[in-house]
């Protein structure tokens, strides 16, 4: 399953932009996701309702992101090409800002629970949010666990990221 998890796996460094709270630009890697993101912690994001995943782990914050014109991507599908995720954080991985899965607009422009792509992402930051690294897996959100274990394992207890590609 290792072999299968390094093969799928999609990485991207995301810097803060200087003056700012929330906003990221992407340095390098995978352009999957949004040249420029919104990341905001727990007490910056709006409300969110407290049932389903939203009662299972504690929500630290929100990804935001829309695709310009020029860019690309599987996840640029309808307009205004918005893609969001709740961070949620796992008790057994405090070293991680969290997980997500990402949502995408559907047909009216809208992001609702039938507009998850089932793709997962893990946010974390070596340097107290000046960068995240951004680790994708497609569709394998109901690996969580298997994911998060490995990510702890090949990455936490190194002192350097592989350059992402």
């Amino acid at each position: 399953m290792i072999d299968f998890f390094e093969k799928t796996l999609k990485q991207a460094t995301y810097e803060l932009k200087e003056g700012t709270n929330s906003s990221y630009y992407r340095q390098s890697g995978t352009t999957i996701l949004p040249n420029r993101l919104s990341i905001s912690k727990d007490n910056e994001m709006a409300k969110t309702a407290l049932k389903g995943r939203n009662m299972m782990h504690q929500i630290t914050g929100q990804m935001i992101g829309t695709f310009t014109k020029k860019e690309t991507s599987i996840l640029k599908q309808f307009k205004p090409y918005v893609c969001r995720t709740q961070i949620w954080q796992m008790d057994d991985y405090p070293l991680f800002i969290g997980y997500g899965t990402i949502g995408i607009s559907n047909e009216k422009g809208r992001i609702d629970r039938n507009s998850d792509t089932g793709d997962l992402v893990v946010f974390y930051t070596p340097d107290r949010g000046k960068t995240i690294q951004i680790f994708f897996f497609p569709a394998m959100e109901k690996k969580l666990n298997e994911i998060m274990k490995f990510l702890s394992e090949k990455y936490l207890y190194k002192t350097d990221f592989p350059e992402a590609a």
